[in-house]
């Protein structure tokens, strides 16, 4: 007997995708989001303000390095408790940050002009890549912990064969176009401030130019606490309630406008569809993590050697 499809209730979308219904939704990927901007607010703030005590140059200065960081944490720590949701992996993410970054300052050396290297990685990159982890650690923490959810809900799912991530390169690769046609056109438009800053380069030169490093922080780190956060945990919650299309959108605008700089948000926002897209075809992660450090590797590449070629 065949039965009828079930019907989605008033003000719910149907799930389209290969993504299983989660009990999360909106009110938690918006708490997530601000109380990670909170997190890294304050990791920032009371880090700097022990490395310029440590006599390194940072862009906060105390009290008000002080202030904020303490005035984020507890804004953070509010909304966790005004939610329900599960306080220790916030406060964990805190504690750990702060004194992470606040540590390496302080037995770090100077590598000259004012910049602290601990054993020989410049501490802005250890920061950055603490504030990557809290993306996952507070992804995690409104998903799998307050829910008591699997993994696999976070998109934790194997994958059978290359067709996934062959699937998953020419997404890239359509995203990598549609980031170079709006280059051109920002060019042609003569508006410096959209182009999209050469990140890689940066964090490239704070590595003191060592590939490995540079790969390893910003090709594996990074986009594997990214896409649990945009992807396994923002877009997945987002389906229930607005559908496919939008949820697609609203992760992918959510993952542009946290990238901050004005030249990025395009670009990112452009790669979010494609690495979002890849999530809902395949229903795995892995794809998309695959994808998303195709895409920071090749940048770092070019960075590296497209000079000399």
């Amino acid at each position: 007997m065949i039965q009828p499809q079930r019907q989605p209730e008033p003000g719910q979308h149907r799930n389209d995708s290969r993504l299983p219904e989660v009990k999360w939704g909106p009110l938690d990927v918006v708490v997530g989001a601000a109380v990670t901007m909170l997190v890294v607010i304050s990791i920032l703030s009371f880090g700097g303000v022990v490395g310029t005590y440590a006599g390194f140059e940072t862009s906060v200065a105390s009290p008000a390095g002080y202030f904020v960081g303490a005035l984020s944490a507890a804004l953070a720590i509010l909304l966790i408790r005004i939610t329900r949701s599960p306080l220790w992996p916030v406060v964990l993410a805190l504690a750990l940050g702060v004194g992470a970054v606040s540590a390496s300052y302080l037995i770090a050396t100077d590598a000259g002009d004012g910049v602290a290297e601990l054993v020989g990685i410049p501490v802005s990159i250890i920061a950055v890549t603490v504030m990557s982890g809290s993306f996952a650690v507070i992804g995690l923490a409104l998903s799998a912990v307050r829910y008591r959810e699997p993994l696999s809900a976070l998109g934790f799912v194997k994958t059978s064969g290359f067709r996934p991530y062959l699937f998953a390169a020419g997404m890239w690769l359509i995203g990598l176009s549609a980031l170079i046609a709006w280059v051109q056109v920002v060019i042609w438009l003569d508006i410096d401030l959209l182009l999209p800053r050469d990140t890689a380069n940066d964090v490239l030169d704070q590595a003191g130019g060592s590939i490995v490093l540079t790969i390893l922080l910003v090709a594996i780190a990074g986009p594997v606490a990214e896409e649990i956060f945009f992807r396994g945990f923002v877009l997945t919650g987002l389906l229930k309630r607005f559908g496919v299309g939008r949820a697609l959108l609203l992760s992918s605008l959510l993952f542009g406008l946290f990238h901050i700089d004005p030249g990025a948000i395009v670009p990112t926002f452009a790669l979010g569809l494609a690495l979002g897209w890849v999530y809902l075809k395949t229903g795995s992660i892995w794809p998309a993590i695959f994808a998303h450090a195709l895409h920071n590797t090749v940048a770092v590449l070019i960075a590296k050697y497209g000079t000399a070629a």
